[in-house]
């Protein structure tokens, strides 16, 4: 620790810490306040002190799935598929269409081609199933695009499809970084047309059913994938068995190959549990035929699947776990699944659904997807398989195990969403949680950055379980999983989400006549609407809250919408109108810190109104009013480091640099800037990385050092263009105005 003492009276703060904020490794302790971050401390300076961001490489996505050891035969289509994309010009999009039967192989084909000219596309590979033959319906454009962009630059994201896919075509209209992008499962040309990336370059690699021969005008490549003929279907069952065992049976051989029509799928299915007895004779599985389906549209290929299906699913043993959690995972609303998530459905304890996971995966009867830190293996099934997994549990289902299981899953997500919640957002406002099956077993988080992550990698199955409930006219974990998923809204400004969230668990709210929680539905959704820049559909939210927190005689709801109703007014460019809702909000949190009878209470009501304040101190600002600023933001500042809070203790500092620029003090101003990046860059958010840096360039500005405020914008730039377009396209504009 390096320690300076200015005159007294001459720090931000009227209070010392002797503790640096999490994850600094450096810190200055100043007479009446302390700065935490990276510092420099030194006798002499010339030329000014230069804040330089670390250019970091973004995270180039790698999503393909693996392609299975055993891949064999399609040499020639990969040949000729290549050719044929050497061929397209390179101002052009790729596109490559697969087609054929389910279980022929289109997946595992596409993969391989995507693999093999990974070199070529820098810009990463992506992958999105479109769940075109899926029972409850194809993904949603917006899905799919909010799923891409959060790959490539994970931040704030427009609220529309329409703003989502300009935002695509912009992201991806990098020449220098094509990407190939995997579009498995498509039913309909149209899902495919509404993700093409912009720019040139792109390969994309689409499976489906169908020729969708639509994309031919945009010249697309359309392949025809066939079955096995008897040669290759042959080499593929030696690769999988060995020559000798093969050799002794060649007739048995020759049936099984016959039988499963030339499909890939069936010949594993069927390869698999001749590898899990080597003494068991091929004759034992040479014999019988794929039964009439139920689905008149499958072909040849795909009935003999169904049949193999059928075989591996009877072959389970009965005294096993493993039935059961194939019919029950196939019928759940998830789009994959871990072992957490089956022993909550499948009520079993975490080891037994370990092992009846692996029984189901040895069998083929479900794919690996890959391993997630925060959720460890995750499963999927192949969409014929799904089919089949859930005709079983139509079949075999006792009464009501079809409500057990949905309900079993949302306690799932319910509960473990929520000790993420009070993990990551203890000051939240905690509402009721009503549980029907808590899990036996439920998940610890062993810190922040873990729970987060789990929210990260399960916001698909999230967003379906909310749909699920809605389905099942399932109101109270409709707004309580909305509740409990704040602080991945919060973090990842997810709109579609969070609109499409709060939409549905308001509505849930009241139809369970809770006004509490009808109250909070508001809040959170007036938050969203403020940071996607729709600020009078905010302030009609927030204008609600206040009305049902006055009814409701709730002080707290109250103080919370007038101080939203600030922010929204500030935001929306009336200072004056923002100044006279926050000084309300301070008032009376500054009464309900005062006569809160718990410590706990009375630190969360001292936080917020330093919380207010660093609003206020931004409206008296913006009014020409420097001074009263000044001891707006230096009390918000004190108050902050006194309760630990070194986030928004940094958001203050930030302000209260322009503070004191604006009071005709640019060096103090330019000091304090230059603390808080330092200190927003040890709080790790990446907007207010950015913002620090913004609000330093203006102060460099206004004291007439335009090549400095140039370095400091050029910075913010960089930060800003993986979080926020809206954001970076403001610092663009100031950096313009340099000139």
């Amino acid at each position: 620790m390096t320690e300076a003492r200015p005159a007294a009276g001459d720090g931000p703060t009227a209070s010392m810490r002797s503790s640096p904020p999490l994850g600094a490794s450096t810190y200055n302790t100043i007479t009446n306040g302390s700065f935490y971050g990276p510092t420099v401390q030194a006798g002499t300076i010339h030329g000014g002190v230069h804040v330089h961001e670390a250019v970091l490489d973004p995270l180039i996505p790698r999503q393909l799935l693996p392609v299975p050891a055993a891949f064999t035969d399609r040499e020639e289509d990969l040949d000729a598929l290549t050719n044929q994309i050497g061929e397209v010009p390179d101002y052009a999009v790729r596109i490559v269409v697969i087609n054929g039967p389910g279980g022929v192989g289109k997946t595992t084909l596409g993969n391989r081609l995507l693999h093999m000219l990974a070199a070529k596309y820098a810009g990463g590979q992506l992958y999105a199933d479109l769940r075109g033959y899926s029972p409850e319906g194809p993904s949603s454009t917006g899905e799919i695009l909010s799923r891409f962009l959060r790959s490539l630059h994970p931040g704030a994201q427009p609220t529309s499809t329409e703003e989502l896919a300009a935002w695509w075509r912009s992201t991806t209209a990098r020449p220098a970084r094509p990407v190939s992008i995997l579009l498995d499962n498509a039913r309909r040309a149209a899902q495919v047309q509404s993700l093409l990336p912009g720019g040139s370059g792109h390969l994309i690699v689409v499976t489906s059913r169908s020729p969708l021969a639509e994309l031919a005008p945009q010249g697309a490549l359309l392949h025809r994938l066939g079955p096995f003929d008897h040669a290759a279907a042959q080499q593929y069952l030696t690769r999988c068995l060995g020559d000798q065992r093969v050799a002794r049976e060649p007739g048995a051989a020759a049936q099984i190959t016959r039988l499963a029509a030339g499909s890939p799928m069936a010949i594993a299915l069927t390869v698999t549990h001749l590898a899990a007895d080597p003494d068991r004779p091929l004759a034992e599985l040479a014999s019988g035929a794929p039964a009439s389906s139920p689905h008149p549209p499958l072909t040849h290929q795909e009935a003999a699947v169904t049949h193999a299906l059928d075989r591996s699913y009877w072959s389970l043993p009965r005294s096993t776990p493993a039935p059961a959690v194939y019919r029950r995972m196939g019928s759940l609303f998830a789009l994959d699944f871990d072992v957490p998530l089956t022993a909550a459905v499948c009520n079993l304890t975490r080891s037994e659904a370990e092992a009846a996971l692996d029984q189901l995966h040895e069998l083929n009867l479900i794919e690996l997807r890959g391993e997630v830190s925060s959720r460890g293996r995750v499963y999927r099934f192949h969409d014929i398989a799904r089919v089949h997994a859930r005709a079983r549990a139509t079949r075999e289902a006792t009464f009501g195990e079809p409500e057990e299981v949905l309900q079993r899953a949302l306690d799932f997500y319910l509960a473990t969403a929520s000790t993420a919640e009070r993990i990551l957002t203890p000051t939240h406002r905690p509402l009721r949680r009503d549980y029907v099956y808590p899990p036996a077993e439920p998940i610890e988080f062993p810190d922040d950055a873990t729970a987060l992550t789990w929210l990260y990698a399960q916001r698909d199955n999230v967003l379906h379980a909310l749909r699920a409930a809605v389905a099942a006219g399932l109101d109270r974990p409709t707004w309580q999983l909305t509740h409990a998923i704040w602080p991945l809204l919060r973090s990842s400004h997810d709109y579609e989400l969070w609109s499409e969230s709060h939409e549905r668990g308001l509505q849930a709210a009241r139809r369970c006549e809770d006004r509490e929680a009808e109250v909070e539905m508001l809040n959170t959704w007036g938050v969203g609407l403020r940071g996607a820049g729709k600020f009078e559909a905010a302030a009609r939210t927030f204008t609600a809250v206040l009305q049902i927190a006055r009814e409701e005689q709730d002080r707290r709801a109250e103080s919370q919408a007038l101080h939203e109703l600030g922010a929204v007014n500030l935001h929306g460019g009336d200072p004056a109108e923002a100044e006279a809702f926050l000084l309300q909000a301070r008032q009376q949190r500054t009464e309900l810190a005062r006569t809160s009878e718990s410590e706990p209470d009375r630190l969360t009501y001292t936080r917020a109104v330093a919380i207010t304040n660093i609003c206020l101190g931004q409206a008296q600002l913006e009014l020409g009013r420097g001074a009263a600023a000044i001891e707006t933001l230096t009390a918000a500042r004190s108050t902050l480091l006194e309760v630990e809070d070194w986030f928004d203790a940094a958001r203050a500092l930030a302000w209260l640099a322009r503070a004191c620029a604006a009071a005709d003090d640019p060096g103090k101003g330019e000091e304090y800037g230059r603390l808080a990046v330092a200190e927003c860059d040890v709080s790790g958010s990446a907007r207010w990385r950015a913002h620090s840096r913004e609000l330093l360039g203006h102060t460099l500005r206004d004291s007439g050092r335009p090549d400095l405020a140039r370095c400091v914008y050029e910075e913010a730039i960089a930060i800003y263009s993986a979080v926020s377009r809206r954001d970076e396209s403001r610092v663009r504009q100031a950096l313009q105005d340099l000139s």
